[in-house]
């Protein structure tokens, strides 16, 4: 029979089951085959022996039909969920190059050209895959970046010195020790 508990005591362990029809009957803890402990609201499936509720369990509960989809995929196309996109790779590398470039006056026009490349290479990956790879500003931004550091490497120069002589930040100031003659 299928009922469902009305009532359970826990000081007793004992408890009533309400039928459909309304019939009434009681059952104890040893009774309970359930999950976990019995409460009033469950609904019950149970035999029925001298006016006593035995071998009472859970209701197996129906089958839950399956939600349909939003949208189905094309035919060939991939069923797994796409993740969000996130930035191509070149696009960080080229930024972080571009800013390393800053630091090595020398280097720079290097830095530049490889910061240069890597932002090219991420507005390619981007372009071939948009949904996968996100970043194209950052890859402008990059490329940018890389030719002001090229610009500004190339338009400060580096002290130079008289051939043989080497190169001294202090050229100006002439060093006399007292009582010797300036040259």
């Amino acid at each position: 029979m299928d009922g469902d508990i009305i009532a359970f005591d826990d000081t007793t362990q004992a408890g009533v089951i309400e039928t459909p029809k309304g019939q009434r009957f009681t059952f104890g803890l040893p009774e309970w085959r359930g999950r976990g402990l019995p409460g009033p609201g469950i609904a019950v499936r149970f035999d029925v022996r001298e006016a006593r509720a035995v071998q009472v369990m859970n209701r197996p509960e129906p089958q839950q039909r399956a939600r349909p989809r939003a949208s189905v995929p094309a035919a060939g196309a991939s069923t797994t969920p796409t993740a969000a996109p996130r930035y191509a790779h070149p696009a960080v590398v080229a930024v972080g190059v571009a800013i390393l470039g800053l630091f090595f006056d020398r280097l720079a026009p290097a830095f530049a050209l490889v910061a240069g490349l890597s932002a090219l290479l991420g507005l390619w990956q981007i372009r071939r895959a948009p949904r996968r790879y996100k970043g194209r500003g950052l890859c402008w931004g990059a490329l940018t970046l890389a030719i002001v550091v090229a610009a500004l490497s190339l338009l400060v120069e580096a002290p130079t010195a008289a051939p043989g002589r080497p190169v001294s930040f202090d050229q100006s100031q002439t060093h006399v020790v007292p009582g010797a003659s300036p040259g």
